[in-house]
C-alpha cells in the first residue's frame, strides 16, 4: 500500500513564485538564469517532485516532497545556495519526509496545536570567490573551521586545538563558514520567506540556530528565542563578551570591538574542556547546543494571530482548576495544600517528616497510617 503523500499550505506555492520570491537576483546572474525565459525538467521519484534549471554557467534544484522545499544552486561544480523551509506538522512524531533529514522528536520540536501552521527555515550560501583552501587537510584552518566539531569533541588535543583556533579567530571566519556568505542572499530570503508564509496562512516561522553567531543574525531580524533558559545563555553570553571589551580597557589595551567572527570563536571556546580555557576568555555560560546533549535551540517570529477554536481547551482549564481546588480542605487542614489518600492526612503530620531538606532516617521513612475519622 502506498504512502499517502502529505501537502502543506508551504507546498502548494506554485515553483515560479517559491524562486521569484525568495531567491536573490545575484544568484540567478552568477548563474546566467533568467526565470522569465527558462525551461525546467520536471521529475517526480519516491515522493519528490524536482525541478531542475541549468545554464552554460550552472544550474539550480528545486525538490518538494509536500513538507519540506529545498532550493539549491551551484556555479559550475560549486554549491551557491542552499536554502529550505519545512512545514512543522509531522514535528513531535516519528513520521518523516523523503526531504527531512533528520528525525524531529527533540523536545525542542514538540507537537504543535491542532490548526496551528509553523514552518522553520534554514539558508546557508557561499560567495564563490572566497572559498579557503585545505578545506580536506586535518590540523589546517581550512579544515578547522569547515569542522569545528572535529576538533572541540571527535578529537580534541589542546596544543593543535589552540594552534588553529588562534588562526581562525584572526582569519574573518566564523565556525562553518568555509566561504563569505553571498551579499544580500541570507537577509532576502529571512525576510521574504516570513512574508510569503504570512500570505498563505502561516501563525509562525521559526529557525534553529546551530551557532551563537546565527542567532545574533536571526536576533537582528526581529527574531525571539522560543524558550527562556536559551535567551538567558544569550543575554549571559553578550554579557560576558561586553566584560571581556571592559577588561582590555581597564589594563590600559586599545579596547576595540570585537567582530561577529571574533566572538562566535570565543564562544566556541567554551566548548573545550573547561581547566583548558584560559581564565581571561572565560565566559559565564557556554552556547546550549553542543555534542553532550540533543536540546535545540529554537527562534521564531509571530506571522498570523492564532486562535484555538476549541471550546474543549476551556472545559479542561475549568476541570483542571476544580481538582487543584479539591486539594483544599479549609474544615480539617486550614490554608495548606494537601493530597490525601486513603487513612492518611499529611497534614497531622510533622512539618519535619515531609520536608525535601530532612536528610534523619526517621525523617525519610514511611509515614504512619493515622486511623480514620469517622
Amino acid at each position: 500500500m502506498s504512502k499517502t503523500k502529505l501537502s502543506s499550505k508551504l507546498a502548494q506555492v506554485p515553483t515560479s513564485e517559491l524562486l521569484s520570491r525568495l531567491v536573490h537576483s545575484s544568484v540567478f546572474s552568477l548563474i546566467g538564469l533568467s526565470l522569465k525565459d527558462a525551461q525546467a525538467a520536471t521529475s517526480e521519484a519516491d515522493g519528490v517532485e524536482s525541478h531542475e534549471f541549468r545554464t552554460d554557467k550552472g544550474r539550480l534544484l528545486v525538490r518538494n516532497d509536500g513538507v519540506r522545499v529545498l532550493i539549491e544552486a551551484w556555479l559550475g561544480e560549486m554549491i551557491i545556495l542552499r536554502c529550505a523551509l519545512r512545514d512543522r506538522q509531522l514535528d513531535g512524531t516519528d513520521q518523516s519526509s523523503p526531504l527531512t533529514f533528520f528525525p524531529n522528536t527533540d523536545p525542542a520540536c514538540n507537537r504543535l496545536p491542532e490548526g496551528f501552521l509553523a514552518a522553520e527555515l534554514s539558508i546557508y550560501s557561499w560567495d564563490p570567490a572566497t572559498y579557503l583552501d585545505g578545506l580536506d587537510v586535518e590540523d589546517s584552518v581550512g579544515h578547522f573551521i569547515a569542522n569545528p566539531d572535529h576538533y572541540v569533541w571527535a578529537n580534541y588535543d589542546r596544543d593543535t586545538f589552540f594552534n588553529v583556533w588562534s588562526q581562525a579567530f584572526f582569519l574573518g571566519r566564523a565556525p562553518w563558514q568555509i566561504a563569505r556568505p553571498m551579499s544580500n542572499v541570507p537577509v532576502h530570503f529571512v525576510r521574504q520567506a516570513a512574508k510569503l508564509l504570512k500570505e498563505v496562512g502561516y501563525h509562525r516561522i521559526d529557525a534553529v540556530p546551530s551557532w551563537y553567531n546565527v542567532a545574533r543574525f536571526f536576533k537582528t531580524l526581529g527574531y525571539q528565542f522560543t524558550y527562556g533558559e536559551h535567551e538567558l545563555a544569550y543575554e549571559g553570553i553578550r554579557e560576558g563578551l561586553n566584560a571581556f571589551i571592559s577588561r582590555q580597557a581597564e589594563e590600559g589595551k586599545k579596547a576595540r570591538p570585537l567582530t561577529r567572527s571574533q566572538e562566535a570563536w570565543l564562544v566556541a571556546l567554551q566548548n573545550i574542556p573547561a581547566e583548558h580555557i584560559p581564565a581571561d576568555l572565560k565566559l559565564p555560560c557556554r552556547w546550549p547546543v553542543t555534542h553532550t546533549n540533543q536540546y535545540w535551540v529554537r527562534m521564531h517570529m509571530e506571522l498570523n494571530p492564532y486562535t484555538a477554536g476549541d471550546a474543549g481547551n476551556s472545559k479542561t482549564a475549568a476541570k483542571l482548576l476544580k481538582r487543584i481546588t479539591d486539594m483544599r480542605d479549609p474544615s480539617h487542614c486550614g490554608d495548606r495544600v494537601v493530597v490525601h489518600t486513603s487513612g492518611y492526612c499529611p497534614c497531622t503530620d510533622q512539618v519535619g517528616a515531609s520536608s525535601p531538606a530532612a536528610t534523619s532516617p526517621a525523617a525519610t521513612g514511611e509515614p504512619e497510617v493515622q486511623e480514620k475519622k469517622a
